[in-house]
């Protein structure tokens, strides 16, 4: 599709104090001989409906980065290639031995495990049907409370955000209150410092508050408009539960299976005493190769979920009210399709890394469980999972914003986090993300969600009295499960949410005139608030 230069569209702002003669528009667009612009008119209080009037979209502008393959529609991922295809051949390698290793593991469960797991009444098996309706509850209340939550969050974002903040603060201290009355006075003290501290930032966060309000806003609308968001969170909310499911089988069964290739041996120690000594070098690979397919599938699985999503708000955001319409009729299932196809190697690649960074942690946590003896070797292990949370984290941060830049332009990887970078960062959006308490709302539903939902477990659990569970011993492990199931479905469910916050910044720093269109409301607070963020667009000559 092109578009024709000389067409009018919807003036930008404008430029900032200081840039009248840096606007860059001399020679492009025919914008050398107007004067300065002023603000789109503001939309009806609360409404965040697209304008009746139809402009066409900004006329392409070259980033001047190999090729120009940079800006808003004109460069939206309409012919898609497949990047990044060995990552994509290797998942796919890796997933079906873990199918094979899974099945061998799986026989080797003991017989008796689902021998009575359709009996209604049976109570004495853990794997029964009682247990299964439990969990089946389980997933049915983290779902029901996902839903009022995001409703909620439509209806009064504003209070949300406070009540999100001061529940963070509350938390906190209250954590720390129990850990010194349980006499851990480390933990106790840390937390306490924190909370306070955190507390004391609300003088200086309050601010954020209208600008994260209307972030929140605007993407809860766009969920409205597209409710197949949600609907593809749920499915893929299944895809994982499953997945989750059949691993668990897997592990249970490694135990077994893996006993065979023990070895045992017996030493004597200084005083002539003997004790035996075993290894099983292949069950700890085999552990070490499940928890990498673990975290690499799983993370692969929600990448998916969040690339499709951002799709689906980049759609909306570039086409939204232009006369050419939307590129194609269903925007959330093309972005899928995108995600499973062309995109799925970058996808891939991007899990890969932070799946290397989560199996070094995890075997680091292994060895600090097995070092309690050796103060040296704790202190490194601690050390060593410091730092790797820290690259954890950055890895997370990059990807989350790369992965937009590839649902929208289908992007290699690599290309994909370097221009992410750079363009946040010449932008100035980066202050936009630190500013946006969204995170903050999120979290506090994702630990209510679990709250909840632990509670329904100790309940159904207590209720019912199963004979498995007379002497208490499963009650605990079945209530920490439940608390982390729900926390992970609830972030799944509202994976909207974020990778619609997501997304709303790097295309803001794509193409702020899509923004001055479609919602010039928000685009006028971002141009008070940050004006560095307009002023990057407006001030590069090569625009």
């Amino acid at each position: 599709m092109s578009y024709n230069h000389n067409d009018s569209y919807y003036p930008p702002p404008p430029p900032p104090e200081g840039y009248g003669q840096q606007g860059g528009y001399g020679q492009q667009g025919g914008y050398g001989q107007q004067g300065g612009y002023p603000p789109p008119p503001p939309p009806p209080q609360q409404s965040y409906e697209p304008s009746n009037t139809q402009y066409p979209p900004p006329p392409p502008q070259d980033y001047g980065n190999n090729g120009g393959d940079f800006k808003g529609a004109k460069h939206y991922n309409r012919e898609p290639k497949f990047r990044d295809l060995w990552a994509a051949l290797l998942f796919l390698a890796q997933f079906a031995l873990f199918v094979v290793i899974a099945a061998l593991f799986i026989k080797s469960l003991p017989s008796t495990a689902f021998k009575n797991s359709g009996k209604t009444h049976n109570t004495k098996d853990f794997f029964s049907l009682p247990t299964m309706i439990m969990w089946l509850c389980v997933l049915l209340v983290s779902i029901v409370f996902s839903i009022v939550y995001l409703g909620l969050m439509q209806m009064f974002a504003g209070k949300m955000l406070v009540i999100s903040f001061w529940f963070a603060v509350v938390s906190m201290i209250g954590t720390g209150i129990y850990y010194l009355a349980a006499k851990i006075w480390f933990a106790g003290g840390i937390m306490l410092i924190f909370g306070i501290f955190y507390a004391l930032m609300w003088f200086s966060w309050r601010h954020r508050i209208p600008f994260s309000k209307l972030v929140l806003e605007v993407v809860c609308h766009i969920t409205r408009r597209f409710p197949s968001t949600i609907a593809i969170s749920v499915g893929f909310l299944l895809i994982q539960a499953l997945y989750s499911a059949f691993w668990s089988l897997a592990f249970a069964g490694s135990f077994k299976h893996m006993q065979q290739y023990q070895s045992c041996s017996t030493h004597t120690d200084r005083n002539g005493r003997q004790y035996q000594s075993c290894s099983n070098v292949r069950q700890i690979l085999a552990w070490v190769f499940m928890v990498f397919s673990f975290y690499w599938t799983s993370s692969v699985i929600l990448n998916v979920l969040h690339t499709t999503i951002c799709g689906t708000f980049a759609t909306f955001y570039f086409f939204e009210g232009s006369p050419q319409g939307y590129p194609t009729k269903n925007p959330t299932l093309s972005s899928l399709k995108r995600a499973m196809t062309n995109s799925f190697g970058s996808i891939c690649f991007g899990s890969l890394v932070v799946a290397i960074i989560q199996t070094v942690r995890a075997v680091v946590r292994a060895i600090r469980s097995q070092g309690d003896d050796n103060v040296v070797l704790q202190l490194l292990a601690c050390c060593a999972d410091c730092i790797l949370g820290c690259i954890e984290a950055i890895v997370e941060f990059f990807n989350k914003y790369a992965y937009v830049e590839i649902a929208m332009y289908g992007k290699a990887f690599v290309p994909a986090a370097k221009d992410t970078w750079t363009l946040i960062k010449d932008r100035g959006v980066d202050a936009l993300i630190n500013d946006c308490l969204i995170g903050n709302v999120l979290q506090m539903g994702a630990f209510l969600c679990a709250a909840v939902v632990a509670l329904v477990a100790w309940l159904y659990i207590t209720i019912t009295k199963p004979e498995y569970n007379t002497t208490g011993s499963y009650t605990a492990p079945i209530i920490i499960a439940a608390f982390v199931l729900a926390m992970s479905m609830f972030m799944v469910l509202l994976k909207s949410i974020d990778s619609g916050a997501a997304t709303t910044f790097v295309c803001l720093a794509e193409d702020p005139d899509a923004m001055a269109r479609n919602n010039p409301q928000l685009f006028a607070m971002v141009r008070e608030a940050y004006p560095q963020v307009v002023r990057g667009v407006h001030a590069v000559e090569r625009f």
